[in-house]
This record gives structure tokens, C-alpha cells and sequence, in this order.
């Protein structure tokens, strides 16, 4: 049966992402992780992680203890947040202390041997870390989903009858909005299909709308 959530763990020890790949399925989420090899460059993991396909970012902090890679997970985090701002994303390290100094927003950091104790889990802390994480997932679904909807409704309506200057102006401007959530390869939305031109077109391009309506439910929810 497939996890109903898919969290990405970036952490340079595969030890480490085996086991929170087992703590985790217990609350059907999967875990995934990233290779790593000697020398890699910040900009390569983030290619794979764009490419995961994933529901929330987690980040172990001190990734250079191998010396497979130059950077730590302050890095990983400034360079997600600047390409997905509202993307849900965590970082879980045991190096609380030195991860503070250097992260702006301490809400995100949380302290993986608080949670998952080695002298035995609270289970209440587990179950109210894994609820902040899905509570952190779906909000971000709905957010993106509602701008989805109203994008799509309105090319169904210029499609069929034509858009209003207002419902334009409106559509535009939920395009750039979840254009601006996502900054990677990756975007919501095909920029192309939206221009003013494409606008005042949309009665004369019934099958590229019918696509890109398609493709907002094809599109895996996040």
C-alpha cells in the first residue's frame, strides 16, 4: 500500500535515513534520501531533491562530518527557502546548539534526540512531531489547491464565454502567485499559456486549455 505522505531526509548518513525510513512507515509516511559522493556541490543534491517529488523537506544540519560535501544544512535551507518559500521543510539534527546561530527562523529546527529518544521514545512527543509535520503538509496542499481551483475555473469560463478585464486581472495574478511558489524547473503553472495575448485567445485555444486543465489533476497533490 502506498504512503499517504513522501518526506525527503537529507542527511549524509544512510545509516541515519534507514532508520527514520522505519520509525516513520509505522505513521504511513515514506521516507526518502539522497546519495551523496565525495566532492558533490550543493547545486547537484538540490537537483535531486527538486526531482523527489516530495510532500516536506527534512534537513539534518551537520553535513560535512564525512567530508563528502563543503556545505551544512543552513546552505540546503537558505537555497529551498529562496526556490520554494512556502514549501514545508524542517531541519532535524541532534546539533541544535550549532544550527541556531546560523539559521534565521528557529521555528523550523527540531532536536531528533528530544523527539526520538535513544533511552526510549515519548510517545506522545513522536505523535505530536509526526501531526505538526502532516498539519504542515496539508496546509500547504490547500493553499496551493485553492489558487489551483480559481485558476482553473476561470479558464473554463474564458474558454467558453470569455474573461472579464477583472477575472484577467485575476487570473494573472494567481499565476504569478503560484509561479512565486515555486521558482525551480518546476512550476505550477506553464507561464506560456497565461500572457495577455494567450488571454484574449482563450475561446480560439479549447485544446491547450483542456491540457492544462488536465494537468492540474494529473499533477500530484502537494
Amino acid at each position: 500500500m502506498e504512503a499517504k505522505y513522501k518526506i525527503g531526509y537529507i542527511d549524509e548518513d544512510v545509516k541515519q535515513v534507514k532508520k527514520y525510513q522505519r520509525r516513520f512507515r509505522n505513521y504511513d509516511i515514506e521516507v526518502v534520501g539522497y546519495e551523496f559522493h565525495k566532492g558533490m556541490t550543493l547545486d547537484e543534491l538540490m537537483y535531486q531533491v527538486y526531482e523527489s517529488d516530495i510532500d516536506l523537506l527534512m534537513i539534518d544540519y551537520k553535513l560535512n562530518e564525512t567530508n563528502q560535501v563543503t556545505f551544512n544544512g543552513e546552505a540546503v535551507e537558505s537555497e529551498f527557502y529562496d526556490k520554494k518559500p512556502l514549501f514545508p521543510h524542517i531541519i532535524f539534527t541532534n546539533k541544535v546548539e550549532q544550527a541556531e546561530p546560523h539559521v534565521e527562523d528557529w521555528k523550523i529546527i527540531f532536536d531528533k534526540d528530544d523527539i526520538f529518544s535513544e533511552d526510549g521514545e515519548d510517545e506522545k512527543k513522536v505523535q505530536h512531531f509526526i501531526t505538526t509535520l502532516i498539519k504542515s503538509i496539508e496546509q500547504y496542499r490547500n493553499h496551493v489547491n485553492k489558487k489551483k481551483a480559481i485558476v482553473s475555473e476561470l479558464l473554463e469560463k474564458g474558454e467558453k464565454e470569455g474573461l472579464t478585464a477583472t477575472e484577467k486581472d485575476l487570473l494573472i495574478t494567481k499565476q504569478d502567485e503560484l509561479i512565486a511558489l515555486d521558482k525551480t524547473e518546476r512550476n505550477e503553472i506553464p507561464k506560456h499559456l497565461l500572457t495577455e495575448k494567450k488571454l484574449d485567445d482563450l475561446s480560439k485555444t479549447k485544446k491547450e486549455a483542456e491540457e492544462f486543465l488536465q494537468s492540474l489533476i494529473d499533477k500530484r497533490k502537494k
